[in-house]
């Protein structure tokens, strides 16, 4: 037998301890839990013995393991640098033997269990928890409270029994409020111990002894008022949450305390709970380290404590009875904190985040079904958006609807007729309104006239000010949901879908949040005579000539205008119409791009090389990809070269799956601190049916094509490198890609770009800054400075500079420009478009420039 402690240890009652754990690590490197230890033969004959011998090894056991302790606390103090590797791994392998017996049913009397928990709490007062000390986090302490909780549940709890229960519940190691990530979890000890002495009506208090929102949340736990006793039972259930999903039982048991509490109570006392969560921050923490005689930073990213966010956990699983919109707005901000990526970590808290899908998914009424599929736009785990698409679906099964009318089901109008209410605060009111996508507000005096700031009447008063507060929340509500629904109902188009008018004026034209947005945009009206595209004007339908139609009535059906399903002549006659009126879009339609099949593409087949063999920058295109519904996975420097990656979408309306391959590029060193290419590389387009089979690109379709397509088109011309003013610059040594940059930044336009010509065409007689400074030819827009003529390129913004062509670059800037945000473009959201009148705009009055950087480049010959 090869004893570890040098004949240190005389006493034969270790030597069995010992012999065991020598055998064991004799045939295993490491044993670093109970699970290691399945399988193996002195182990199986150890839970072979008697239920005497098993707890006697577990006394010796716990004394062989002070003496392990006391040999590397030794070693400390003789400053022996190098860790003993038998002495750990024996110290490994002990914890996991008593781990994996205490595990097991091994009827422990009482006397026998309070001598157990007597020894290990002497041993942890000798010990003093020095470097290598020893804790009750150290022993598998849950797990031996089970075995005395088997016991009172066929013998009862005597008073002996209760008594020292009681005193270990004043032990240091339980009441130390020292956050411990590794072991038992101690708070769920005290949680355990609390509940088996809490009998005959006798009061426990729960505590949260955490270090980050306890002291918060015992405040307001001491200020609840009456009921106290049901109150902390029900905490101390919601801190045992430990299962992914709550339990019928603790359903049954949650709801008879809070119905004893009072609903409205409680649902106030957990609302200010979770609005705790939802305000403590994220925090980021400096770290330094030496390696190699150099000084490293790291930073290190939390959010909850593993048992502060089991018991927010708990809390939340207790919202499912209530519904109300303050409820919905907390779980919902929670949901969105909880899904926030923290760097090298991961989601801040996705037990939380999960736990606020399920109440969400499953609470009384539409709304949280709605509120969930707003929520789902703004995340970016797919596996996430996955879990919520479930609880849609089987919502959409319960109110017997489409997922896509559930969606419009559970928009709130939050007391709007079309896009504008106005609340009163006594003698003035607030106008709230939706104009652009911003939700605007404006005072309102007694006497009728706009006034800049909040009334003092207001400020001064304790009630309105309240009342102003709870609707400033609700301002940002609808702002949320407004720009939701702007992208609910941009991806309506791929799916063509058809509504009955009375449907379509209840969800769209009626709406008070969504009537901004249906009454901007052109619809195709049916019946079963008849068809023709129609806006909404001046409370009238008409056609793109300005023709009133007036047979439209209950009996049509409509659908979202597409340019795919018109003619050439009906989408200028459009574009026009939208310019005449001078009318901003919410959402691209007019002047939407249109993807037809060109002769290469027919002649492929099965792909499309259209998008393909441009460079991108993989993190704006994977947050781009994920808001337009794509599905990728970052790739990075530590994948072994791994490509032909997709970026995928899948249509479960048309049971296709679209896949755009993306390849990396292994470029040198162009990759973050965490491994990850900054560029990638695009490749092919292909279509998939439901069994996984290519589809030809002629059955594809057209919709659907066009709209993938356009997805794509604007994943390169957002992503490119070649948008880049200061790729140049910033290559430095690498001109790997200098010759694609060049290429794309004074290429040919992309479908994007010629609708961005399109615009530029008929915009420019209405500019008169420079409506004759500037023409447009070809892919350039042409400005005639006084200094020099610039050629601006109308897909990336690039310029050159005439007669050389020489680069000018000109970084745009990240606030608003004061010479294009007043400026009509005919709907929202063409930053590019932007960015070309800017610089047209600046370099038209090029004697007026003062940047210095900008001067030298073009007083440079």
């Amino acid at each position: 037998m090869f004893n570890i402690f040098k004949k240190k240890i005389t006493s034969s009652e270790f030597n069995y301890v010992d012999d065991i754990i020598t055998k064991i690590n004799s045939t295993v490197n490491y044993v670093y839990s109970s699970n290691d230890l399945s399988g193996n033969s002195e182990y199986e004959n150890l839970k072979k013995e008697s239920k005497t011998y098993q707890k006697q090894y577990i006394i010796d056991s716990v004394n062989y393991i002070e003496e392990i302790l006391n040999k590397e606390f030794e070693n400390q103090q003789k400053s022996v640098k190098k860790r003993d590797n038998d002495i750990y791994r024996y110290r490994l392998t002990a914890f996991a033997i008593l781990n994996g017996l205490m595990r097991r049913n091994l009827d422990y009397t009482e006397k026998e269990w309070i001598s157990l928990f007597e020894l290990v709490n002497e041993k942890i007062i000798a010990l003093n928890r020095n470097a290598y000390g020893f804790s009750l986090s150290d022993f598998p302490t849950n797990y031996a409270i089970q075995q005395i909780e088997r016991t009172i549940k066929k013998e009862g709890l005597s008073d002996e029994l209760s008594n020292f229960i009681k005193s270990m519940l004043e032990w240091n190691s339980l009441t130390d409020t020292t956050t411990s990530y590794w072991g038992s979890d101690l708070k769920k000890s005290v949680s355990k111990l609390s509940k088996i002495v809490q009998v005959d009506g006798e009061f426990v208090p729960f505590i949260l002894k955490t270090n980050d929102i306890g002291n918060e949340v015992n405040a307001i736990v001491n200020h609840s008022g009456e009921n106290v006793n049901e109150l902390h039972q029900l905490l101390f259930l919601t801190y045992d949450a430990t299962s992914s999903k709550p339990s019928k039982k603790f359903q049954a048991q949650t709801e008879k305390l809070i119905n004893a509490i009072g609903k409205n109570k409680y649902r106030k006392i957990a609302q200010e709970i979770l609005s705790i969560a939802v305000s403590h921050p994220i925090s980021e923490k400096t770290e330094t380290y030496t390696y190699s005689n150099e000084v490293r930073e790291y930073k290190q990213y939390s959010y909850l404590c593993d048992p502060s966010k089991q018991f927010i956990k708990g809390i939340i699983w207790t919202m499912s009875p209530f519904s109300d919109k303050e409820t919905l707005h907390i779980l919902s901000k929670l949901l969105e904190k909880s899904y926030t990526k923290m760097p090298g970590v991961g989601p801040a808290a996705a037990a939380i985040g999960n736990a606020c899908i399920y109440v969400m998914g499953n609470m009384r009424g539409k709304d949280g079904l709605g509120a969930l599929s707003r929520i789902k736009l703004k995340l970016k785990q797919n596996n996430v958006k996955k879990s919520i698409d479930k609880y849609l679906v089987e919502g959409a099964k319960k109110y017997n609807v489409s997922v896509e009318e559930l969606k419009e089901m559970a928009v709130p109008d939050f007391q709007l007729e079309g896009g504008i209410k106005s609340v009163l605060f006594e003698d003035y009111s607030l106008n709230i309104s939706i104009t652009e996508s911003k939700v605007n507000q404006q005072w309102i005096k007694p006497d009728g006239k706009s006034m800049k700031s909040v009334p003092s009447t207001v400020k001064n008063s304790t009630k309105l000010s309240n009342q102003l507060k709870e609707l400033r929340k609700e301002i940002k509500e609808i702002q949320k949901v407004y720009s939701a629904q702007k992208q609910r109902i941009d991806n309506q188009f791929i799916l063509n879908r058809s509504w009955d008018f009375p449907s379509f004026k209840k969800y769209y034209l009626n709406h008070g949040l969504v009537n901004p947005i249906a009454t901007k945009l052109i619809w195709t009206i049916k019946n079963e005579t008849q068809s023709t595209s129609v806006l909404w004007i001046d409370n009238t339908w008409q056609n793109a000539h300005g023709e009133i139609i007036d047979w439209i009535d209950d009996t049509c059906t409509v659908q979202l205008w597409h340019p795919v399903f018109a003619t050439e002549k009906e989408i200028v006659a459009w574009r026009d119409r939208i310019i005449d009126l001078e009318l901003k879009q919410p959402i691209k339609q007019a002047f939407r791009e249109l993807y037809i099949l060109t002769d290469a593409e027919i002649n492929t087949q099965t792909y499309s090389n259209r998008m393909a063999a441009h460079i991108l920058k993989q993190h704006q295109f994977n947050a781009l990809a994920g808001l337009r519904g794509w599905k990728y996975s970052l790739m990075g420097a530590y994948d072994d070269g791994r490509d032909d990656e997709l970026c995928s979408k899948y249509l479960p309306e048309h049971q296709i799956t679209a896949e755009y391959w993306i390849d990396e590029l292994n470029d040198h060193d162009a990759y973050n601190d965490a491994g990850i290419w900054l560029y990638v590389a695009t490749d092919q387009v292909k279509f998939k049916n439901a069994d996984g089979h290519v589809i030809n690109l002629i059955d594809v379709p057209k919709i659907v094509f066009s709209e993938i397509m356009r997805d794509v088109d604007l994943f390169v011309g957002v992503c490119s490198v070649g948008n880049d003013p200061e790729w140049q610059d910033n290559n430095g040594d690498r001109q790997t890609h200098r010759d694609y940059w060049t290429s794309y930044s004074f290429g040919d336009l992309t479908e994007i770009a010629k609708t961005r010509k399109s615009i530029l065409e008929r915009l420019l007689p209405r500019l008169s800054k420079i409506k004759d400074k500037a023409t447009i030819d070809g892919k350039f827009l042409i400005v005639q400075g006084t200094i020099r003529t610039y050629k601006i390129h109308i897909g990336s913004g690039n310029i050159l500079m005439e007669p050389n062509d020489q680069y000018l670059c000109i970084v745009p800037s990240r606030s608003p420009n004061k010479s294009t945000d007043k400026l009509f473009i005919p709907f929202e959201g063409d930053k590019g478009l932007s960015i070309v009148l800017s610089k047209a705009f600046l370099l038209a009055e090029d004697t007026k420039i003062t940047d210095t950087t900008i001067l030298s480049q073009i007083n440079r010959s």
